[in-house]
């Protein structure tokens, strides 16, 4: 349920909404029906909206008209429903006794029955009813007739209303572009953070230009960007790891990055990833999700919160009655530190990080710059000194930049298909100058890199960050560079310890594997010829245990070392002389033994 607080009266988006000269501290008026005129859209002709609440014309004791007073200032704004279908509601706007004006949706299916329990939501917010006899039941009577014209989309996440992109929610309660959008069911922390302060002017100067030589900042600020882009390129979500020890600059790069779309308590800690992270992605949807501190999340369950908010899709759940609830769902970039890295993290809690999860949370070092994270301190004597400026600035200055990206955006539909051109195009460069490895595993993470380039030179030339341009584009390059020469090293590793594993048990174990042609041994774990070793899927999991079979595959894979058919499998398809033509797993001989024995 949404609640958005209000602190003038609503109705910009509905007509003939006045106030009505009724003295407020009388129960009922004798005015005539005729001084009513005009209501609220859709309110049904016997009532009448007043500054100090809603008024019902009745039948006094004389057989005249009376204005009886029934309760505080509400106004139903629309009706709602889900974008496909579904869902209906209605939008209530009710005024609490501080004078803010709160949105609920009150659902279709309570509001039918008239009752005073379909009001509790309103009274949550601050309705309050007067003294009257079935002042309740004449409200809920009210609100189930009441037939605005208005019509929502209903959205249980905050970004682009649909597909379309003509609409962007922000928690604030804002709706930039053209339609109506109604929240339900937001994340209310996340939603609270999602404000202003500052103005862009001032947000340029004092956070974003010190960014300029420090390409962990600018990534930083890029990837915080990139948020609207994603749904519109058809990408998924995930993003980058900042690692490194305490106290050198991490926690800054995530306020910076913060500062495009809230305040410092937008940034969230892995602590809360548990239960609660599927509400706050969805709160974050097409704009940015910060979590600090990854030690403070179980090891255990780590990877499946990447895995979960890259995938953009909760988990399915029923409700009491039986019915399968809503799934939510989101398209969000992540930024995230901590002390160690996501494998050494997961590691602690006996759990193997595989490539999946590497790829969709990558991994850079945050501490090795000049000072820390940073390389150049703008007149700071050190970086602590530059942190605390920078941190600083960003509570004075904040959750500007964000709308203003969309808003340019929008400016500017037709362009809008282009920024996928734009994206291939840095790739394309970069593989130029880079000797990158046949792997789809890293042409995925530039890809990562390649978006917050463009979402970062986006912003530069829509006047938001005072860098020069090419600066994103550069800071993207050079610290995909950072990233691919440090896996390169890590991969090589990874690369000796499976093949030694699967060189030991064929060592030992010669005899397991059939010569093919000759009847020579029965096929127990598999086959063998003069090139190559063909291993059983059953056996191929037995040689590696715990670990994943197929991504071990894909490691012999990228080291050269593994055949297989045209395609993506990773298995190969014996030929005709071995019965059944079985799927194995093909090893080059001369990785393991040199030369395969008759």
């Amino acid at each position: 349920m949404t609640d958005q607080t209000i602190t003038t009266r609503p109705g910009s988006d509905i007509k003939n909404v006045v106030s009505f000269p009724v003295n407020a501290s009388s129960l009922a008026s004798a005015a005539p029906r005729a001084i009513m005129e005009p209501i609220p859209d859709g309110m049904p002709s016997d009532y009448s909206l007043n500054a100090d609440g809603i008024y019902q014309l009745r039948l006094g004791e004389d057989d005249d008209l009376v204005s009886v007073r029934i309760c505080s200032p509400l106004i139903v704004k629309g009706m709602c429903r889900w974008p496909k279908g579904g869902g209906w509601g209605r939008v209530v706007a009710v005024e609490d006794p501080d004078g803010n004006w709160n949105e609920v949706i009150l659902e279709a299916r309570d509001v039918s029955k008239k009752t005073a329990a379909a009001l509790n939501p309103l009274f949550d917010r601050g309705l309050e009813l007067a003294p009257i006899e079935k002042a309740a039941q004449r409200v809920a009577e009210l609100v189930a007739t009441w037939r605005p014209q208005a019509r929502y989309l209903r959205s249980d996440r905050l970004g682009w209303a649909d597909k379309s992109f003509s609409a962007f929610t922000l928690g604030d309660g804002r709706v930039l572009g053209e339609g109506l959008v109604v929240t339900d069911a937001v994340s209310d922390d996340v939603a609270a953070a999602m404000h202003t302060r500052g103005s862009m002017e001032s947000w340029r100067k004092a956070v974003a230009e010190p960014c300029v030589g420090n390409p962990l900042m600018i990534l930083a600020l890029s990837h915080a960007f990139t948020g609207p882009l994603l749904s519109v390129l058809g990408r998924d979500g995930g993003g980058f790891h900042l690692r490194g020890v305490s106290s050198r600059g991490k926690s800054t790069l995530l306020g910076v990055a913060a500062s495009v779309w809230g305040a410092p308590s937008y940034m969230q800690s892995w602590r809360g990833t548990d239960n609660g992270i599927e509400g706050i992605a969805a709160a974050c949807n097409d704009s940015l999700l910060v979590l600090d501190e990854l030690h403070q999340v179980d090891p255990s369950v780590a990877g499946e919160i990447v895995y979960m908010l890259a995938n953009g899709r909760g988990k399915m759940r029923s409700s009491s009655n039986g019915r399968t609830q809503r799934t939510l769902r989101w398209t969000v970039p992540v930024l995230s530190s901590g002390e160690l890295s996501l494998e050494e993290h997961m590691a602690s809690g006996g759990r193997t990080m595989y490539a999946g999860q590497d790829i969709r949370l990558i991994d850079l070092a945050a501490d090795v710059r000049l000072h820390g994270a940073f390389d150049c301190l703008h007149g700071e004597s050190d970086g602590r000194a530059f942190a605390e400026r920078i941190k600083q600035a960003g509570q004075e200055n904040y959750g500007v930049a964000g709308p203003a990206f969309v808003e340019r955006l929008m400016k500017n539909p037709d362009k809008l298909e282009g920024f996928s051109s734009v994206v291939s195009g840095y790739c394309r460069m970069w593989n130029q100058n880079v000797d990158l490895p046949p792997d789809g595993q890293v042409q995925r993470v530039m890809v990562r890199f390649a978006l917050a380039a463009v979402a970062g030179e986006t912003a530069t030339r829509f006047g938001l960050t005072g860098w020069p341009r090419g600066a994103a584009q550069s800071a993207a390059f050079e610290l995909f560079r950072s990233w691919l020469d440090a896996r390169d090293g890590a991969t090589r590793a990874e690369i000796n310890v499976a093949v030694e594993r699967t060189q030991s048990y064929v060592l030992k174990n010669l005899e397991r594997f059939a010569v093919v042609d000759t009847g020579n041994g029965d096929p127990i774990d598999g086959w063998r010829d003069e090139g190559w070793f063909y291993i059983t899927p059953e056996c191929w999991r037995r040689i590696h245990q715990s670990d994943d079979a197929v991504e071990i595959a894909r490691i012999h894979k990228a080291a050269g070392h593994l055949k297989t058919q045209k395609g993506d499998g990773l298995q190969f398809k014996l030929g005709r002389a071995v019965p059944g033509r079985p799927n194995v797993y093909a090893v080059r001989a001369s990785a393991l033994v040199g030369v395969v024995p008759n």
